[in-house]
């Protein structure tokens, strides 16, 4: 069994013109279980270690505001928290954990949405990331010695929770190529605070979105390269494009405009 933490960063919704987060990224973190407790312990350790008690009482490792040294993080000095960040890339490593995400650029996913189902329509991109994450996983999942199954595990976020339970239920009983043969139950939504392992899918999430910016032509900042390097290692590339994939999630918007 493997549990399949999922999280996004660069996430504004409807918003696709935000020129600050130009990039949004959908992670999916692969965590066997036979790994799971390691990970927590390391990261509960890490914790105490770079921020001992006392602590807020929903302390949460928060990549935004660990890196740029927001609330709870702004007492410590900058390279105080860049090594606690380092540390938890590096659990990851040691634990053979595995990344997969989708980038998609904003500006060009909106010009994309109004060319193919007209001008006006919003669509949230975490809409088309997700189920193209999705296969990525089974597909590595298959990959892997006797094949075994998965669980997704994700954040609680109120505005994409029944988008995905629905790929979720559509794509499980679906057969042929499109089928998410691996993935068992439904899809979980946990609150972050009380994961430390989702909070290190998180930091991952954070991490890649600052490596495909600088792909798009971003100036790369000395405060993320470190943690650049680290995370590489750890990313699993599978064919992201699955063709049969986005012509159904096409039919799937349309019908749904048309029922409308």
């Amino acid at each position: 069994m493997h549990l399949i933490y999922f999280d996004e960063s660069g996430q504004t919704g409807n918003n696709l013109n935000d020129a600050s987060q130009p990039i949004f990224v959908l992670a999916a973190l692969v965590v066997p279980e036979s790994a799971w407790l390691p990970v927590e312990k390391d990261l509960l350790a890490a914790v105490e270690k770079y921020f001992p008690p006392p602590r807020p009482g929903r302390f949460e490792i928060h990549a935004t505001a660990l890196r740029n040294g927001e609330g709870y993080f702004r007492q410590f000095p900058v390279a105080h928290r860049l090594a606690f960040r380092d540390e938890c890339l590096q659990i990851a490593r040691k634990n053979r954990l595995k990344l997969i995400y989708r980038a998609i650029a904003k500006r060009r996913f909106q010009q994309w949405v109004q060319a193919t189902f007209g001008a006006g329509v919003l669509i949230n991109p975490h809409v088309f990331a997700f189920p193209l994450v999705a296969r990525v996983v089974d597909e590595y999942l298959k990959s892997l010695p006797a094949a075994p199954l998965g669980i997704f595990i994700a954040d609680e976020n109120r505005e994409i929770i029944g988008d995905v339970e629905k790929t979720i239920r559509l794509l499980r009983g679906k057969e042929g190529s499109l089928k998410l043969g691996q993935i068992i139950e439904k899809g979980f939504f946990i609150d972050s605070t009380t994961s430390l392992v989702l909070q290190l899918c998180d930091l991952c999430a954070y991490t890649v979105r600052k490596r495909e910016e600088i792909k798009a032509g971003a100036p790369p900042k000395p405060i993320d390269q470190r943690g650049i390097e680290l995370v590489e290692p750890i990313i699993h590339v599978g064919d992201e494009a699955f063709q049969d994939t986005m012509d159904w999630m096409i039919s799937l918007q349309k019908k749904g405009a048309a029922r409308g």
